[in-house]
């Protein structure tokens, strides 16, 4: 049986490893630009979608290795609560 190591050595590589790390960050920086054009929304469309202004500001200014949705669904789901 033959492989293909090919496949193996390139994956390896540290040119391959920083071109899939570049390409993933350059993904993450799309996705939270995406993302901050919910604070051109106003305080009632934004309470509408059950957020507030000021928990979008502070998920958007997370690290880009933090999942601003989730982070912005956690305050969300937190600050409901408390009102319960």
């Amino acid at each position: 049986m033959i492989q293909n190591t090919t496949h193996n050595a390139r994956t390896g590589h540290p040119l391959h490893q920083l071109s899939v790390s570049l390409a993933e960050r350059i993904r993450q920086y799309r996705r939270r630009r995406g993302f901050r054009r919910l604070l051109d929304l106003d305080d009632h469309m934004l309470r509408d979608i059950g957020v507030t202004h000021a928990e979008v500001e502070i998920a958007s200014n997370l690290p880009l290795s933090v999942d601003a949705g989730q982070e912005l669904r956690r305050m969300s789901l937190e600050r409901r609560r408390r009102y319960m």
